[in-house]
């Protein structure tokens, strides 16, 4: 047996066998039925010499060979990772029913959502496919890794609380049996809006969401805000807005790679490409006045390896 890469494949002429791969491919290689009978044996150097071989000689060489494959097998084998063959966990799946485009923070995170959301009856393959394995240029790393309660809606207002419940306890969430702890280093220091007397309501009322929302964030006058922080000029200051609890910062890295890590722990696929395309399915349906409505849902996903 043997295995070959891409734009052409030989066997050795032992094997009695020799083909092309197509490229990209991969092809195991094998004979079934004994050895054919070899006579000779040439091998090429950068002088050329001939060298015959008996039949004899050519067996026991054989036989040292595959005895020394079988050793170095058995040494390995259990408790490594070593293979004889090349490792294909770089290539996606034939069929995955999810394809996350992008294997960032938000990436990650979805993928491990989707599997902690999963049941037994309902199981699916989720995929990531990213296209930057180095993440020199992403956003998840590139970021100041911060997290508030200080906004205008109450629905950002939640998720950035359950945030930073997530990362004080994230253990509880990423954490992987026999494996080290998560530590993204969570360093919770407040959040500081300053106004003036323009924008003093507009603070005002959004301080007032946020406390609804269960946010600990107070509001400072010029002479509290001076206090607290004396290095700061507050002339033209009308009032200020500082979160008490659960804002702060921590390592994105960090965050990316337990992210990552429990979520191929849970079954997660992912592959090194980029995805440049989609193949849709067209369904035409009609409206209950009787207008035609096309609908189109992604059946193929087409991805370009790096």
């Amino acid at each position: 047996m043997c295995w070959r890469d891409a734009g052409g494949c030989q066997c050795r002429a032992a094997m009695g066998v020799s083909r092309l791969c197509r490229p990209g491919s991969w092809l195991l290689l094998a004979r079934r039925g004994p050895v054919p009978k070899v006579t000779t044996w040439t091998h090429r150097s950068f002088r050329t010499s001939i060298t015959l071989l008996k039949q004899d000689d050519f067996t026991k060489i054989l036989s040292n060979e595959l005895e020394k494959v079988h050793k170095k097998v058995k040494d390995a084998l259990p408790g490594s990772d070593w293979t004889p063959f090349k490792s294909m966990d770089h290539l996606p799946p034939e069929h995955a029913d999810i394809v996350i485009v992008g294997g960032g923070v938000i990436g990650w995170s979805v993928a491990y959502w989707l599997k902690k959301m999963q049941t037994k009856k309902k199981a699916y393959n989720v995929l990531v496919v990213e296209r930057d394995t180095t993440y020199s240029h992403a956003s998840t790393v590139l970021s100041a890794g911060g997290i508030r309660q200080q906004f205008s809606r109450p629905e950002n207002i939640q998720m950035s609380l359950f945030g930073a419940h997530f990362l004080r306890n994230i253990n509880e969430y990423l954490g992987i049996l026999n494996e080290d702890p998560v530590d993204v280093q969570f360093n919770p220091s407040g959040y500081l809006f300053l106004s003036s007397e323009k924008g003093a309501e507009i603070l005002e009322e959004n301080y007032r969401v946020q406390r609804e929302q269960g946010a600990k964030v107070a509001l400072l006058s010029p002479e509290q805000l001076k206090k607290k922080f004396p290095w700061i000029n507050t002339q033209d200051v009308a009032l200020a807005s500082y979160g008490l609890e659960n804002e702060g910062w921590f390592d994105p890295w960090l965050l990316l790679s337990a992210l990552r890590r429990k979520a191929l722990s849970m079954g997660v696929l992912h592959c090194h490409g980029e995805v440049t395309g989609f193949n849709y399915v067209t369904q035409e349906m009609v409206t209950s006045d009787g207008d035609p409505v096309n609908f189109r849902r992604i059946h193929e996903v087409i991805v370009s390896f790096k």
